[in-house]
């Protein structure tokens, strides 16, 4: 279907109106309308108008053309991009001294589970299993982000111990400064040196300790008020010769400083302080209720 004049006609007059409201274009184009009455026939003044519009569409379409063109050559910068540099995994049996590729160093306790990447952006740990004591490389750029699953932990550079062994994270600060957050993310709790965060689903309980270095690198393990299941899965990190429950009662708590070094010795002070036996077999250390 051919479109009718008076459409075009509409189309037109935005266009119309924007040469005629321009002060330099319209003193130009009546400089080459005087021209055109001075060396033009009589039987073209008629078509004077017309021309006037032709040459002002023509010239306002040269102006648009050159701004989109000068659009279309520059150039749309992409997003920056985030360059991949390292990506680490480690799982240790036994404690084991690492560096990372940033150049942070991290002790790993017995039976942990560690996986770091680093970008030019940014640095981040997960911590599945566990327990390892951060030495971070001070970067501003790149702040060092820990993640335990319930936890956070996001520092630039200091030292800290976090044990993810139990269903609970605790960060215990050495040096500097780090921000905790629990899994709600709700506003960061902030540890200085001496303090200790033990974050539990969304429960963030801060309290204050005096130790110099971690209790495990030091051959100590402590227990504040843990399940005797869970003092049972702590001792067994450090023997070689597993620990079993045999009919206890699931409610029996733990507390106390064992030797990491001696596990059937804190099995036996365990199975004293609540009136359990202990049965030292070929592949096990069983403790049941005293018959």
């Amino acid at each position: 279907m051919v479109p009718s004049c008076k459409h075009d006609d509409e189309n037109n007059e935005p266009l119309k109106h924007a040469i005629w409201q321009d002060t330099a274009l319209t003193e130009a184009l009546q400089k080459l309308d005087a021209q055109a009455k001075a060396t033009a026939p009589e039987q073209l003044k008629a078509k004077r108008h017309s021309h006037f519009w032709l040459w002002g569409s023509a010239l306002a379409a040269s102006v648009i053309m050159a701004v989109i063109g000068g659009m279309q050559l520059t150039p749309e910068l992409p997003p920056a991009k985030t360059n991949f540099v390292a990506a680490q995994q480690f799982t240790a049996s036994q404690a084991t001294n690492i560096t990372l590729s940033d150049g942070s160093d991290v002790a790993l306790n017995t039976h942990t589970n560690l996986q770091f990447n680093e970008t030019d952006k940014a640095r981040q740990a997960t911590l599945s299993k566990g327990e390892a004591y951060f030495s971070v490389k001070r970067d501003e750029q790149r702040p060092f982000t820990i993640n335990t699953g319930n936890a956070t932990i996001r520092v630039l550079g200091t030292a800290f111990n976090v044990d993810k062994t139990l269903h609970e994270t605790v960060i215990d600060v050495f040096h500097g400064k780090v921000a905790v957050t629990s899994k709600d993310n709700a506003k960061p709790v902030e540890l200085v040196k001496g303090q200790r965060a033990r974050v539990h689903d969304k429960q963030i309980v801060v309290s204050t300790f005096k130790a110099q270095q971690p209790d495990w690198q030091l051959g100590w393990l402590d227990l504040d008020n843990v399940t005797i299941n869970d003092a049972i899965f702590q001792l067994n990190r450090y023997s070689d010769k597993p620990l079993v429950l045999s009919n206890v009662d699931a409610s029996l708590r733990v507390s106390g400083r064992f030797k990491t070094a001696d596990v059937i010795g804190a099995a036996s002070l365990i199975a004293q302080l609540n009136q359990l036996a202990v049965n030292n077999f070929a592949d096990s250390v069983v403790l049941s209720p005293i018959d």
